[in-house]
């Protein structure tokens, strides 16, 4: 499998992007909400008059009630709630960049497990080799009983270290297959490589590219719009709402029809919403506070994750332009005077070890880095399984009965 399928896969299979989703359909239900108008009322009304001119004369007729919202409120209030779609859009592309920043880390984490599988199993082979080695120079008086064992116990931990190896390709592949969304998915062979593609990124482009491009510091910045419109929103609050309504009823003894109009609005004399609106401004300042928490939290991590990108880089070229070729040249010069019979065979299954475990230790190098680059690229997100942060936390403004 390629890492483009398992990225396809997890777009379609993971699950917290379906969550993410269904804020975005929240947010677009409450700013559809908002902006509605109030429902006119509708009732019956009726009159029952007994004094001595009308006698037992009756009254019958129905109302209607409508409030007239003012100010602008019901504008204001779904300016305000699609601010907050965009937000959970934001959020959405941000876990679409977990999901798939996890999947590209575990990539190479399964793609390491199963280069260290082969590896181990060479240096099984190597250390098999080793010890039908030592029995035949024991049989000849080459070595001694010591040596021999030394030589079991080496194969021993050979076999086990390939049964590690083959426990962390599991392991490995369990939590990919999780990453993904399919935690049935069968394990295959990854078709990827893991030495680096281009050249690494330095620290200012690096930081330029997380501060600019970040969905976090978006949706910080387009929370504090949503902040400033609920402000404006709650300082047109104490503005009255007109209560209009007409009355009509009708007596068929006097065959007599009345109308009544009725205008009425409260005055906003004790309750004018100031405490609401101090609450507004503080979460205003509060989101501005958060910005720039967030853009220093942002430098740190990434200061964090440069260093080790670069000093994965720095092993990775070090190993591979001056470590790993001198070490094959030496299990090759070796090898080579083994056939002319100048080099003893032990000495070559010694360097041909050695060579095998920079090996080791350069795939170890390798997916450090492969891990470090996606960071350092992805923007820093990860978590793709954990649950999508909402559009804003919950408070006293929200807990109303319709949204505004």
């Amino acid at each position: 499998m390629a890492l483009a399928d398992l990225e396809a896969l997890a777009l379609a299979n993971n699950p917290t992007l379906v969550q993410s989703a269904a804020q975005i359909q929240a947010a677009q239900g409450a700013a559809r909400q908002a902006g509605l108008f109030p429902n006119p009322v509708v009732g019956y009304d009726g009159e029952f008059n007994n004094i001595s001119n009308a006698a037992n004369e009756t009254w019958s007729g129905g109302f209607v009630q409508q409030e007239i919202v003012t100010g602008g409120k019901l504008r204001l209030s779904r300016a305000k709630w699609c601010q907050r779609v965009r937000i959970a859009r934001t959020n959405y592309h941000a876990q679409q960049h977990r999901v798939l920043n996890d999947v590209r880390i575990q990539f190479y984490r399964t793609l390491a497990a199963q280069r260290m599988v082969d590896i181990a199993s060479q240096l099984l082979e190597n250390g098999e080799d080793n010890l039908q080695t030592h029995r035949e120079m024991l049989n000849v008086g080459q070595t001694n009983q010591p040596g021999l064992l030394r030589a079991e116990v080496d194969f021993q931990r050979d076999r086990l270290s390939l049964r590690q190896a083959e426990n962390e390709l599991t392991h490995a592949w369990a939590l990919l297959s999780s990453a993904v969304g399919v935690p049935g998915l069968a394990e295959s062979t990854l078709t990827a490589s893991l030495e680096p593609e281009s050249a690494p990124l330095d620290w200012e482009t690096a930081l330029s590219q997380v501060l600019a491009s970040s969905p976090e510091l978006q949706a910080a910045r387009q929370r504090i719009r949503q902040h400033q419109i609920t402000v404006q929103r709650e300082r047109v609050e104490p503005i009255p709402n007109l209560l209009a309504g007409v009355a009509t009823i009708h007596s068929s003894d006097a065959d007599t029809t009345q109308t009544t109009v009725n205008l009425g609005f409260p005055i906003p004399v004790f309750d004018r919403n100031q405490g609401t609106v101090r609450q507004a401004m503080a979460d205003l300042r509060q989101s501005h506070a958060e910005l720039r928490r967030l853009e220093l939290e942002l430098r740190n991590r990434l200061a964090t994750s440069f260093r080790d990108y670069r000093t994965a880089w720095l092993k990775v070229q070090d190993y591979q332009s001056e470590m790993l070729p001198k070490a094959e040249h030496a299990y090759d010069l070796l090898h080579n005077s083994y056939k002319t019979r100048r080099a003893a065979w032990p000495d070559v299954l010694m360097a041909q070890r050695f060579h095998l475990q920079l090996v080791s230790e350069q795939i170890t190098n390798l997916r450090m880095y492969r891990e470090s680059d996606v960071l350092v690229r992805g923007m820093l997100l990860t978590g793709g399984l954990q649950t999508p942060p909402g559009p804003v936390g919950a408070g006293h403004i929200d807990a109303v009965a319709k949204p505004r």
